[in-house]
Formats: C-alpha cells, structure tokens, sequence
C-alpha cells in the first residue's frame, strides 16, 4: 500500500513538473537583413549588379515588375514577442536605381547582425538557481 501511493506521488509529481515546463521555441529570421550602413551605400544612378553587390539578391524579384526589386526582413522571437517586419523596394529606370522606397527606415539595425535574445536560457537560469556561487 505505501509502495503504490510513493509510485502515484512520484507520477503526479513528474506530469505535474513536465506539464509546467514551456517547449522551446527557436527564433524565425526569413528575408534579407539590410543594414542602414548598405542602405547608405545605394545612390540614385546605381546600376542593377551594383545594388546586388551591396545589398544581395532580393528576395522578391517579379518577372511582371522587372524594375522592381523588393527586399522584405521578418524576425518573430521564440519568446512571443511581436515580429519585427521591414520592406525596402528599389525602382529601376534604364537599369539604374530611381527611387528607393522604404517601408520602416527606423527599424533599420545599424549593422547587419541578428537580433541576440535579452534574457537568459533555461538550462543557464536553472544552473543559477541550483549552483551555490551562480557561477
């Protein structure tokens, strides 16, 4: 009788503690990441290799809109957070750069590097709660 109530505390004890556990969930990035430094780089007058050097193949390319080439950047964060979106579209005429069309200029990120998560991971919170020192 006490063996199977330490067995029935133990089960509900591990469902209890796995059901409380949040699933990791991994950060999503898709497009293209245009920094403000290669965007600055892109002048009116700018031919069509030129601008994919500094800004890489755009990741919508319309055969229907040949002179028009969209660049669009998502980053949905693994912890829930709302996802950051950014467009750029860039007009050609003669095969130079136009106008330059910029759908959030201010969410632009000064260099080209991934946003970095602000807090830290499960298993480094968990090591600071069961280590003495933190470390």
């Amino acid at each position: 009788m006490k063996a199977s109530i330490t067995l029935l505390l133990s089960v509900t004890l591990v469902l209890t503690t796995v059901g409380c556990m949040r699933t990791y969930r991994i950060d999503i990035q898709q497009g293209n990441v245009v920094s403000r430094e290669q965007l600055n780089k892109v002048v009116p007058g700018m031919k069509r290799n030129e601008v994919r050097f500094v800004l890489g193949t755009p990741l919508i390319e319309d055969p229907f809109h040949t002179d028009r080439w969209d660049y669009f950047y998502s980053y949905q964060a693994g912890s829930g957070e709302p996802a950051q979106m950014r467009r750029l579209s860039i007009l050609f005429v003669d095969d130079q750069v136009h106008e330059i069309i910029q759908g959030d200029a201010s969410a632009l990120p000064t260099t080209s590097t991934t946003p970095t998560p602000n807090k830290p991971g499960f298993f480094l919170r968990l090591w600071h709660k069961i280590t003495p020192g933190g470390d």
